[in-house]
């Protein structure tokens, strides 16, 4: 079986898992911007996908979209392995499969009055037990591809909550998806992903909250992109992504005022393939941000399906 045009099916934000200056709680990581180009085509095979995202923020933004004072220089770096795998059964019309993918992250941080430092761990599994892909659909005469994806984060990655610096939330997280491609002409595609996410409790947060657990709001976000391929080799393009948290942080069962977090990334993109190998570039640089760090962001991916 072979996978044609198979893209990454989940991928993470950067494990910064650290209490934000401006928010007492963090969301754990997200898939901000991890996926770009004709998301939403995938077909029955197998998936191998090596991706590589560094982040950089010399600011953290409070809830009014103000810079918070001092040093708040966070850099990071996350290798993702990625695998998947695409039956040729169908349930409701759909062929199913799973995937899983596990993070290796090393954070730097300089951070007034808060965690300074190195530190390179693992990060938390994510797994899909279940992902539904359908054949395409004709939307105004044009192919419609989409996907719908049950995603959990398991709270298997480095976490201490004496340590300055984490790289696993310590929580459970759900983060069901709907992904979608649509190519409105030979050349130009439109694609998407429409997340929410919900998170259990930490029962062990960061010692200086002084809190038996803390929980992390429920939130929706979603990556977007248009392309045009130039050749059959080459695709080029602009992409992004948004974050909206929707509900409040709490602290020992209280909800926070003013903790919810948001974001907007947007940038230019590129994709090369040639049999069942593809090397994706993006580029994207936030503004809005409320409750947590703002910066910019570069993710390479490469991806054989086989």
């Amino acid at each position: 079986m072979r996978a044609a045009h198979l893209p990454t099916l989940g991928l993470l934000w950067p494990l910064v898992c650290l209490e934000a200056q401006a928010d007492s709680v963090s969301l754990p990581p997200l898939p901000l911007g991890n996926t770009s180009f004709l998301d939403g085509i995938t077909k029955p095979g197998m998936l191998f996908e090596l991706p590589l995202q560094y982040n950089r923020s010399n600011q953290a933004v409070d809830a009014g979209g103000h810079s918070v004072p001092g040093r708040q220089r966070v850099r990071s770096a996350t290798v993702l392995p990625h695998f998947a795998y695409i039956s040729e059964q169908r349930i409701a019309g759909a062929y199913y499969g799973a995937e899983v993918l596990l993070p290796l992250v090393h954070l730097d941080l300089d951070i007034d009055g808060g965690p300074s430092g190195t530190r390179t761990r693992q990060g938390d599994l994510v797994v899909s037990p279940l992902l539904l892909q359908w054949d395409p659909v004709m939307l105004f005469g044009r192919p419609f591809w989409q996907r719908l994806n049950f995603v959990f984060t398991l709270p298997t990655g480095d976490y201490d909550k004496n340590a300055q610096i984490n790289t696993g939330s310590n929580l459970w997280t759900f983060s069901p998806h709907y992904a979608f491609t649509w190519l409105a002409s030979e050349r130009l595609e439109f694609s998407g992903r429409l997340h929410y996410a919900w998170n259990s409790r930490n029962d062990s947060p960061a010692a200086h909250l002084q809190a038996d657990d803390i929980q992390p709001g429920e939130a929706v976000h979603s990556n977007f992109a248009a392309s045009y391929a130039l050749n059959e080799q080459w695709r080029v393009g602009l992409a992004g992504y948004h974050l909206k948290q929707i509900s409040a942080d709490r602290v020992d069962g209280h909800r926070q005022q003013d903790s919810k977090e948001q974001v907007f990334g947007f940038g230019p993109g590129v994709r090369y393939s040639t049999g069942g190998h593809s090397v994706f570039v993006n580029y994207y640089s936030e503004s809005g941000a409320r409750n947590r760090a703002e910066g910019d962001q570069l993710t390479l991916r490469y991806l054989l399906a086989f």
